[in-house]
């Protein structure tokens, strides 16, 4: 199983701050990045970002409503499902591999196998056939590569034994599904 320690505390700690925690490591944002199937930026981008060799991307308007309606897409699986979220505000690294970070969007139960990971994601209804989800346990299937691996690589770092995302789809489509971790 594998273990983690808080690296720092986020609940009030200034962006520019969090930013520059974010450079200590790969974060599960970063993971598709580093896999080469980040549509967005390219593996050298994010390197020399690290490096503080370029600044790191603005985040656009998609980001900022993405941010913003997170915690609508957290009311609504707790409606839908039952199951609460807790925050989870602290940046987590791993111990076994250190440059590996995780800023979890919540932690919540799941019936068999206890505490699991929490993602919440809105996207652009442009990128609605992406999403094939259907509430189901499809374990991954139907959910865009890029956050799949970032749940994975999240389950690598916590050792926790699954994740949900819940996603908002164009403003008016909810979806969500469990995703088992792939190795114990």
């Amino acid at each position: 199983m594998a273990s983690y320690k808080v690296l720092a505390c986020t609940e009030d700690m200034p962006h520019d701050e969090r930013l520059a925690y974010r450079n200590l490591g790969i974060g599960g944002s970063d993971a598709s990045v580093v896999c080469g199937i980040n549509k967005w930026k390219s593996a050298i981008e994010l390197y020399m970002e690290k490096l503080e060799m370029l600044p790191a991307s603005e985040a656009g308007e998609a980001a900022y409503w993405g941010n913003r309606l997170e915690d609508v897409v957290k009311e609504e699986f707790t409606l839908r499902t039952g199951i609460e979220i807790m925050p989870v505000k602290k940046i987590l690294q791993s111990e076994e591999y250190p440059f590996m970070l995780a800023n979890l969007d919540g932690v919540c139960e799941h019936p068999e196998h206890g505490f699991v990971i929490f993602e919440a994601k809105t996207s652009s209804s442009y990128r609605s056939n992406e999403w094939t989800v259907d509430n189901a346990y499809e374990n991954g299937d139907g959910i865009p590569p890029e956050y799949l691996i970032q749940l994975q690589h999240y389950m690598a770092v916590t050792g926790f034994k699954g994740a949900y995302l819940a996603v908002l789809i164009g403003g008016n489509n909810f979806k969500y599904q469990y995703v088992e971790r792939t190795k114990s």
